[in-house]
């Protein structure tokens, strides 16, 4: 879950949120190495992006000088270190996978690019012609997690009865994609809304 937006006031040790979220439901499950290659990164095309630290950053790309600066993955170009993806938001984490999703899907990118943190996410389309924000899962809906600090927002796959299945990016921490199962019935993993763009 945790995750940033380039321009955002900041990243927040969020890691012990996972655990708050997803109480009582199944260990995310992220792909193993039988699987293709596609399926491991969810498709995703910045999967390569590397930590700006190395190796000193270790899995979850912490700045050796600053522990509370993390997740920070892009690309070394020229002698510059580039942690934008297309949208403004940086590579391997939630909000970028989710707006790769959305671009692939058709949605303008005017209606996701910039809009901060996934805890800002709900606030930020609030009002937006053709934007729903309602508490009904559908596939192709953004399930987003207003929580403090960063937030999380995730892909919604598909929807069984009561059982949501998204995907998303950085849900461990670790910039690698996952699958979950929730019950939205559940308190514990009830995202806070999930937004509907025009054509979804």
């Amino acid at each position: 879950m945790p995750d940033h937006h380039l321009n955002g006031a900041g990243v927040f040790a969020a890691v012990f949120l996972v655990h708050a979220l997803w109480a009582g439901q199944p260990a995310p499950s992220a792909a193993t190495g039988n699987q293709d290659d596609a399926y491991r990164h969810g498709g995703y095309p910045y999967a390569s992006a590397v930590c700006e630290f190395g190796r000193a950053g270790g899995p979850e790309c912490v700045n050796p000088r600053n522990d509370s600066d993390a997740y920070d993955w892009g690309y070394w170009r020229n002698g510059r270190f580039r942690p934008a993806d297309p949208w403004g938001y940086e590579y391997r984490n939630c909000t970028s996978y989710v707006a790769w999703r959305l671009a692939r899907a058709g949605v303008p990118a005017s209606r996701f690019t910039d809009l901060g943190n996934a805890s800002d996410w709900i606030a930020g389309v609030r009002g937006e012609s053709g934007v729903a924000v309602n508490l009904t899962p559908a596939p192709g809906a953004i399930a987003a997690w207003d929580l403090a600090g960063v937030g999380h927002v995730a892909w919604v796959v598909s929807v069984n009865g009561s059982s949501v299945t998204v995907e998303d990016y950085n849900y461990a921490g670790t910039g690698g994609f996952s699958r979950h199962v929730f019950d939205q019935h559940s308190i514990a993993s009830r995202p806070t809304g999930y937004i509907h763009f025009p054509g979804h």
